[in-house]
């Protein structure tokens, strides 16, 4: 049985700390080639209606369904391609739709969180391999991950998302002008278009030309499957395909 203390197994990150072995080890132990991010709302709530209000609940209701059809159609994709699918790691929203997604289609999954979000983070039924990352100074808060999650990653799907998801997709971009400088494959964000929040504006937030030229789709992407066709034509992800991974988990009914 799966050890139910989640932040009691989770590798720690603090300064000086080498986690990079742990996550190598991780990859090869399990034949992965590449990490497929999904970053979006953990809270996302009704503008304007109070928090009991019985439309708050069916939004939720509905904002979870939509979420997972998005999640779902992108993983029917990604399967048999020899990808770990990183999350928050967190009970909540898009991170939890797309962990439990996920495993549920055979996934190996990643959950990065800070020390401050350990107590909410998914148990290792869920997460294959969770990582709490300490400050480098002072308390514990939200955000403190943002540098590991992204350096994780080397594609990201986007659905709505808040300040942490631009700090992560604003992260990358800055990554991203080394790689390109260097001819490295830029790490690729795809936002799934009218999820609100980041997702909607991402296009319009301000980054040098070439870099979101070379790391983010010219046309509005509307769906999940259409998302992780362009992850894979842009990662090279065709490259690690395994059709017997893929036909073990493919009987999964989809959107149960």
């Amino acid at each position: 049985m799966p050890n139910k203390r989640n932040y009691k197994n989770a590798i720690t990150l603090s300064a000086g700390k080498n986690y990079s072995q742990h996550i190598r080890d991780f990859m090869s132990r399990h034949g992965l080639h590449k990490v497929i991010g999904f970053s979006g709302g953990s809270d996302d709530k009704l503008p304007g209606i109070p928090s009991g209000d019985n439309l708050q609940e069916q939004f939720k209701s509905f904002r979870g369904d939509f979420d997972k059809r998005i999640v779902t159609d992108a993983l029917s994709v990604l399967q048999g391609h020899r990808v770990a699918i990183l999350t928050g790691g967190t009970k909540w929203g898009v991170p939890e739709t797309a962990c439990k997604t996920a495993k549920d289609l055979g996934f190996k999954t990643i959950g990065v969180f800070p020390r401050a979000g350990r107590k909410y983070a998914m148990d290792d039924s869920l997460l294959d391999l969770s990582i709490c990352v300490d400050p480098l100074m002072g308390e514990s808060r939200w955000g403190d991950e943002c540098p590991v999650w992204v350096s994780l990653c080397d594609g990201i799907i986007v659905i709505g998302g808040g300040a942490g998801t631009l700090t992560e997709c604003a992260h990358i971009q800055k990554i991203n002008e080394a790689l390109v400088k260097y001819h490295h494959i830029p790490k690729y964000i795809v936002p799934i278009h009218n999820t609100g929040g980041v997702a909607h504006l991402l296009s319009h937030i301000w980054a040098k030309p070439e870099i979101k030229t070379l790391s983010m789709p010219a046309d509005r992407v509307h769906n999940g499957a259409d998302a992780a066709n362009i992850l894979v034509d842009r990662l090279h992800l065709y490259d690690f395909y395994d059709h017997h991974y893929h036909n073990d988990h493919h009987n999964i009914h989809k959107y149960n």
